[in-house]
Formats: structure tokens, sequence, C-alpha cells
């Protein structure tokens, strides 16, 4: 049998004319897969370079000296590509280009031809980010805000494509209240993206002209080399608190459908959750000065920032209850995308505990150090983000490639990788709330929680050799799908065969007639409605 591309499904030419064709084309299903191959390489180098540092951590002993340039460029790196290209490239730009059109009812993005630039931008900036590290410092740093200047562009675009996309291309019939919860979390990720995004980009071009061009944007304000660190501190903030929830708002969105679709139950409240996911992203927005404690701000202006900070927990405990109050009674099926969805939720709350301390004005300059801060920020943001694109990743799987992934090796995968974080970060939490202490007792409980933090790293990080070996395996030799719809899931995109024709609709789009969670429905055998299914043959099934 001759080969095919596990995307397209065409056989491979001589001429390699499919292989060509998937790389530069630039229809959302492939752009959206290519975003996602993207996030697979840098997820690779990410682990290989946080190992390194927990390695380089316990060689020397839990220290490192302030000017170790090879271990701040590795941070740097490190950083970089998991921030960047995989918790927000993957999520936003690999599942929702390739999604959102299946999802609406629509053949394809607004702007195709910007799906592709925004792609290639993203690959620039990755060789910018990359290459930044192996040379001289202060070369390093200009090609470096190249990078990250690179990428908000390609984001921007991306954001604008997607907005435009589902306002305007939605089946007849896909109203507001019909889109799924993805959908909406797709949406507000890219109108919060267009706002801290095109800042991000204007304060890295004012950077970028003070370096190269001799400007005075911001050494006007700070002459003082002293207080540069000041500066970054400020602009780092600035776009780092909101891009929490860049990364945080897909995963919402992944994990509520998800947690619906294998509880066989309707989404609980779902205006709710929706209205959630908007606070989130607005509040998201507002509290990026809440680290920013000993920058020179205003002294009243912390307790301003620690406020929203406070109050995002009320929209996020509304999700929480969402979550909760949709498998609350339900038809649960503990497949290895609902481990994974669940083990989100715990993350997130796990994460979200610590971060109540972290909102105080006095906890990060008394309480606690970067170990603390570094614990938390990877609980809340980095696992429990990958938690949920690995859930994602398992459902969709056979939409993508017309496979599966291998069950068995999933579950095995998820325990491992669940035990292993939390041993990891909730150690890491523990230790930097003793690092201040100068007892011997203290220095001596330090050092065994620095060993329990390395084997934790060692274990969790050969667990995903098991995802590596289950994804390669399955995407070639996997179990075939079998049907469109192996979920029995309700949204339009398992409408169309697994993978997706070049037209997604080819017989014209469909059109909508109900809501995108509608389960519990005596339906000739079935428990669910889906979303195109017309009132006349419901009333004939029924």
């Amino acid at each position: 049998m001759e080969p095919r591309d596990p995307l397209t499904n065409e056989r491979f030419t001589q001429k390699g004319k499919p292989v060509w064709r998937m790389i530069f084309a630039t229809d959302h299903k492939s752009v959206g897969a290519r975003f996602l191959w993207l996030a697979l390489f840098c997820v690779l180098l990410g682990m290989a370079l946080s190992l390194a540092m927990r390695l380089e951590l316990s060689h020397r002993g839990g220290g490192l000296p302030a000017n170790n340039a090879g271990t701040d460029a590795i941070t740097l790196l490190h950083g970089s590509l998991m921030v960047f290209f995989v918790l927000t490239a993957a999520p936003q730009c690999g599942f929702g280009f390739f999604l959102l059109p299946l999802q609406i009812g629509a053949r394809d993005m607004a702007f195709p031809r910007l799906s592709g630039i925004s792609f290639w931008m993203t690959v620039s900036s990755l060789v910018g980010i990359a290459s930044s590290v192996l040379i001289s410092p202060e070369i390093g740093a200009t090609i470096w805000l190249l990078g990250v200047g690179c990428f908000s562009g390609a984001m921007l675009l991306a954001s604008l494509n997607i907005c435009v996309t589902t306002i305007e291309l939605r089946a007849k019939g896909m109203t507001l209240p019909r889109l799924p919860i993805t959908v909406w979390a797709w949406l507000v990720t890219a109108i919060l993206s267009l706002l801290i995004f095109s800042v991000l980009l204007a304060s890295d071009a004012l950077l970028l002209t003070d370096r190269l061009a001799g400007t005075h944007f911001f050494a006007a304000t700070l002459p003082s080399p002293a207080a540069l660190p000041a500066l970054w501190q400020r602009w780092f903030w600035f776009f780092a608190q909101s891009e929490v929830y860049v990364a945080m708002l897909p995963c919402f969105g992944f994990v509520t459908h998800v947690l619906s679709i294998y509880s066989r139950k309707r989404l609980w409240n779902e205006r709710a959750a929706v209205l959630a996911l908007c606070a989130v992203g607005l509040f998201g927005f507002c509290i990026w000065g809440e680290h920013m404690f000993a920058s020179g701000l205003n002294p009243y202006t912390p307790l301003v920032f620690s406020m929203l900070a406070s109050s995002l927990g009320v929209p996020s405990l509304l999700l929480v209850i969402c979550w909760l109050g949709t498998i609350w009674g339900g038809k649960i099926r503990l497949s290895a995308a609902m481990l994974f969805a669940l083990g989100f939720v715990s993350l997130f709350l796990s994460g979200g505990l610590s971060g109540i301390f972290l909102a105080r004005r006095d906890f990060p300059s008394s309480g606690a150090n970067d170990t603390f801060v570094t614990g938390h920020f990877h609980l809340v943001m980095g696992v429990a983000a990958a938690f949920a694109i690995l859930s994602a990743l398992f459902f969709w799987f056979p939409k993508m490639f017309g496979r599966r992934l291998n069950e068995t090796l999933g579950k095995i995968h998820f325990w491992a990788t669940f035990a292993g974080v939390y041993a990891l970060f909730m150690t890491m939490h523990w230790l930097g709330l003793l690092e201040r202490a100068n007892s011997p007792a203290a220095a001596n409980l330090q050092g065994a929680l620095r060993s329990v933090i390395l084997v934790a790293t060692i274990a969790t990080v050969a667990a995903q050799i098991l995802f590596f070996c289950n994804f390669s395996w399955s995407l070639w030799r996997g179990e075939r799908a079998g049907s469109r719809n192996p979920w029995r899931a309700t949204t339009l995109e398992w409408y169309v065969d697994s993978p997706p024709p070049s037209e997604n609709f080819a017989g014209g789009s469909p059109v909508v007639f109900r809501g995108a969670y509608e389960f519990g429905v005596a339906l000739a055998g079935e428990d669910f409605v889906p979303q195109h299914l017309t009132p006349e043959r419901l009333a004939e099934l029924q």
C-alpha cells in the first residue's frame, strides 16, 4: 500500500507535491497542523532545557551565581519556547486554526493568506529567539527583541483572522448563543491578544529604537543604569501577567467542552460559563501590575492590582462550579482525554490557592522567594495548560489524523505525569518557604527537598517518552477512528469525515438548529442531538 499523508490522506508522489502542498498551503487545516508540529518540536527542546537547568541547580547545591550567563541564557530560551510557541501558539493558533472553521460551519478562515503569513512569522521568531542565546549578550538581546516583535506581529494577524472568521463566517443558524464554548474561548483570547500584543509590539519597537537608533523613549525616565531592571520588570509583567490568560482561556474552553462530552450531560449553565470566560479575560488584562511591588510605582498602586487579582477568583470560581455541575450525576467515561481534563481542574485549583498568597502585597517580599513563585507559575500555567492541550489532542486526534491515540498508554502517561508534576512543583512551594529560614534543620530539609525535585523532574520528563511513542505509533499505525463521530459528540466538526476533506462542507455549509451541548435526549438509541439535525428529522427519530 502506498504511504499517505496523515493530514490530507493523499498519496505521497515521487515528485513530492503533497509534501510541499502541506508545507506551504494556506488552508486552515494545514496551517493549524503546522503550528502544532512547531509546538511539539518546542516541547521537546523545552523539556531538554528544563532538565539541564535542574541538573545544573543540583550540581551547584541549589544556588546559582548571579553572573552565570550560560544558565541565564538557558532559562531565557526555555521560558521563551514554552510561553510563546507552546502555551500561546498551540491552543490558539494550532487547535484554533484547525477547528474553528469546522465548528462554526465555515469553509476556511476569513483570510487564508494571513494564516500562512502568521505561521512563517512565528517560525522566523523562533529562529531569532533561539539564535539570540548563542551569541554575545549585547547583540543577542537585540535579536531576542526582534524575535519577540515578530511573534507579536504574528499573533496580531492570527487574532484579527480569528475575530473576523468568528463574527462573519458562521453557518446559517449559528447564532452567538449556539457557539461551542471552545469558539467563545478562541474569540475572547483573540480580543485579549489584540490588546496585549499591540502594547508589547509598541514597547518592543521603542526599546529597539533606543538600542539601535539612540533614541531616549525609556532612558529619559530611567537615566540611571541601576534603574534599568525596573524598566524590564514593568515591560515583562505588563505582557506576562496578561499572557497567562492568553494561554489559559483556550484551555478553559477545551476542558469545559471535554467534560461535557464525556459526562454525557449538557454544559451546566452555559451562559454563565461564557460570561466567566469574558470576565477572566477582562480581569486578566487589568492586573498586569500585580507583581510589580518593588518597581517604584505609587505605593497605593499595588493595592489596586492586588484587589483586581483577588477579584479574578470570582469568575474563576464560577468556571469551577460549571465544571463540577457538568460532571455531577453524569455518565462519566474516564478516557485519557477526560483524565487530562480532570487533571487540569485539580492543578488549576491547587495553583490558584497559592496564587491567593501571592496576591498579598507583603507576601512576595517576606514569605517566599523565586522558588515559590516558580512552583506556582509552572503549576497553574505551564503544567495545567499542558494537561488541557493533551486532553484536546486525545479528543481531536481522530478528527485531525483519522486514527486514535492508544488509550492504555495515554492513561499510564497521565498518572505518571500527574504524580510527577505534583511531586515536583508542590515541593518547590515548600522549598520556597524554607529558603529564607537560617536554621541548620531548615538547611538540611532544603537539601532533601532539592533531591526530591531533581528525581521528580527526571521522572516527569521520562514519562513524556510514553506520549511521544504513543503519538508516533498512532500517527501511522494507530487504530482507525472507524466513523465520523467516534466520541458521539454534537458539534459540527464531527459532521464531516476524519480527517476532513480539502473542502470542509463540499455540499454547502450546514444549517444549525440547536445549541452545542444537547445530551440526554432519547434519539434512536443515542443520547445526544447533533447541531445540524433538523426538527423534522429529530421528530422522526424520537
